[in-house]
């Protein structure tokens, strides 16, 4: 025993004054997503250069910078502001919302002679008005939208135009729709103004100076066809017996000089997937979008899209994908083979005879009901961008807690991940399958479903 026994009273004492940080709470961690942040927090060890070899440069053929070809890494505390903006939009509507005067209908007609009638709650204009909130969310990064199907027609760069007119035209500019077709894209002929004859070529002829300390937005601007609702269109090359492609290389320094000026970039990757621009578009999404109608070969080209997407190692952007349902053919089976695949965000858009017809596109004279729709998709696609920047840069304690009652696995059943082409063939039977899936045997298909 000690001489001088120690009272309780001194132990709370010395709890109070003990200043370390605070103990971890181990059942509310889980890992972080591999993103360029912590990549670039811990590098990976890589060997040595043997024989007193330099490490290989990254390729600079239009002297952008390396730094300026870098992936961006975005602040934490950033994010995390971004978020509990996002959250506050969420429980507090924008004022006006619901209560503003109507102008839509018989209310709106009504409200043009002096009356200040509301629209109703759960009607189509209280609807829009929410779609436009989500548009204006703040988004903690400078995302690149890609939209895709290597089947043609079925309306890529129409939707390119939208959203990126409707996008502008609620965030107040600073977007552009980027011709990223490795020639002769079409994105310029659909877009409601071609100013100039300013092409992809102009903006990389001038990418060293455009990505120098003392360039400025103004001068990207030269090389861009302003449109009406506040977005730009970076065209693609025209020239007749042109013999250049636009490949990675090529888009790299395009996206350096992009997002040093603008916030927001929408992306026309053409129909040629093997193509290295569409590839590179496709592995520095934030968001993707596949535009579809309500035919086989269409849904067909949109499944084999996203698993290949999935295979290449972006399963989250395969999983994210917005899909834009048009109301051309068979518009049910379409639905139902995108929920038996799996596919989540399918959102359905009227037809229109504007965008069928080839003609060049003016937002505000589409119909009501068409703007509405994709205004509605652009919604969607923004709350997708953010939910990408939110788990890309997720913080490493969170709240979430592991379930304790885990479900007991069957013995006989095996579980196997089924792919979104398997499960169309699987709706249409095995003749549907490409030669990169095997059918298996009848009793292994109905175990894998669960019937």
């Amino acid at each position: 025993m000690t001489e001088h026994p120690i009272e309780a009273d001194e132990i709370a004492g010395d709890r109070d004054d003990y200043t370390a940080e605070r103990p971890v709470d181990l059942r509310r961690q889980r890992l972080r997503p591999p993103s360029s942040s912590t990549a670039a927090a811990e590098p990976p060890n890589q060997p040595e250069a043997e024989d007193g070899a330099e490490p290989q440069e990254v390729s600079d053929p239009y002297g952008v910078g390396a730094e300026n070809l870098a992936e961006r890494t975005l602040d934490v505390h950033e994010v995390a502001a971004v978020r509990e903006a996002r959250l506050a939009m969420l429980r507090h509507p924008a004022p006006g919302v619901e209560s503003d005067p109507a102008q839509w209908g018989w209310r709106g007609t009504l409200n043009g002679f002096g009356l200040r009638l509301r629209p109703p709650r759960d009607g189509a204009e209280v609807r829009y008005r929410r779609d436009v909130e989500r548009i204006r969310q703040p988004l903690a990064g400078t995302p690149l939208v890609v939209v895709a199907n290597p089947k043609g027609g079925t309306g890529v760069t129409p939707a390119v135009v939208l959203l990126s007119a409707l996008l502008a035209e609620h965030r107040g500019g600073q977007v552009v729709a980027w011709d990223a077709n490795e020639a002769c894209g079409t994105l310029a002929d659909r877009a409601a103004v071609c100013t100039g004859p300013e092409t992809v070529w102009d903006v990389l002829g001038h990418a060293h100076e455009l990505c120098s300390a003392n360039a400025d937005a103004s001068g990207l601007a030269r090389f861009l066809h302003r449109q009406p609702t506040l977005d730009e269109v970076l065209a693609s090359d025209h020239s007749p017996g042109g013999s250049c492609c636009v490949g990675a290389e090529e888009c790299a320094a395009i996206w350096a000089v992009l997002r040093r000026h603008r916030s927001l970039a929408v992306v026309d990757t053409g129909d040629n997937e093997r193509a290295s621009a569409f590839r590179w578009a496709i592995q520095h999404a934030t968001q993707l979008v596949v535009p579809l109608i309500g035919r086989r070969d269409a849904v067909v080209a949109a499944l084999r899209l996203l698993d290949g997407i999935a295979d290449d190692g972006f399963e989250d952007l395969a999983a994210g994908a917005v899909v834009v349902l048009g109301s051309v053919g068979d518009t049910a089976m379409a639905a139902d083979t995108l929920r038996t695949a799996g596919v989540q965000r399918v959102v359905t858009v009227p037809f229109d005879p504007v965008i069928a017809s080839g003609e060049r596109l003016v937002v505000h004279r589409l119909s009501r009901a068409t703007i509405a729709a994709w205004t509605a998709v652009a919604g969607v696609v923004a709350d997708g961008v953010a939910d990408s920047f939110a788990r890309e840069h997720a913080p490493l304690e969170t709240e979430f807690v592991p379930e304790t009652d885990w479900p007991a696995r069957d013995p006989v059943v095996p579980v196997v991940r089924q792919r979104r082409t398997l499960a169309y063939a699987l709706r249409e039977g095995s003749t549907a399958l490409s030669h990169h899936f095997g059918t298996p045997a009848p009793t292994r298909l109905m175990d894998d479903r669960g019937r």
